[in-house]
């Protein structure tokens, strides 16, 4: 008969497992889709963005990049927009407007290529900085390009 009563007593308790009522579970799954789908989201919305460029107008593009690593063979220069004249400076050194015909100068590539009987024949290994100062030729209303910016050779 104690056996009775004790079953008795945990069906007029009333209490069940909060998992267990209908429409937890589907409704907990639901939200953990949705907060998942959000994540994902956000995400793929943030991969692959753009950088921000932080280029005085004009400059487009230079190699290597800031910060990159290089071998000490690499070409170092700037891609600019069209009707600007550069100079480009390289440790100190002013590479001559000849030597920087490692780019195609009718799309605005100015690049020079370190090697025998340049004005450089290799970078030197460590933090090599660089420096484009470059004219317009076309429009006398922009402020000139000053740029400068460092790489690691190796």
């Amino acid at each position: 008969m104690e056996e009775q009563q004790n079953d008795e007593h945990f069906e007029s308790d009333g209490r069940t497992n909060w998992s267990l009522r209908r429409g937890v579970a589907p409704t907990l799954t639901l939200f953990v889709i949705a907060l998942l789908l959000v994540v994902i989201w956000v995400a793929a919305g943030s991969r692959g963005a753009p950088r921000p460029s932080t280029f005085p107008t004009g400059l487009l593009a230079i190699i290597p990049e800031e910060g990159a690593q290089a071998p000490k063979q690499t070409l170092v220069g700037v891609s600019l927009s069209p009707g600007w004249q550069p100079t480009v400076i390289i440790d100190g050194i002013v590479i001559p407007d000849e030597e920087l015909s490692a780019g195609t100068r009718q799309l605005g590539e100015f690049f020079f290529a370190p090697g025998e009987e340049m004005v450089i024949n290799q970078l030197r290994r460590g933090q090599v900085c660089a420096q484009v100062i470059a004219v317009p030729t076309i429009d006398i209303e922009v402020d000139n390009i000053d740029h400068r910016w460092c790489w690691t050779s190796f």
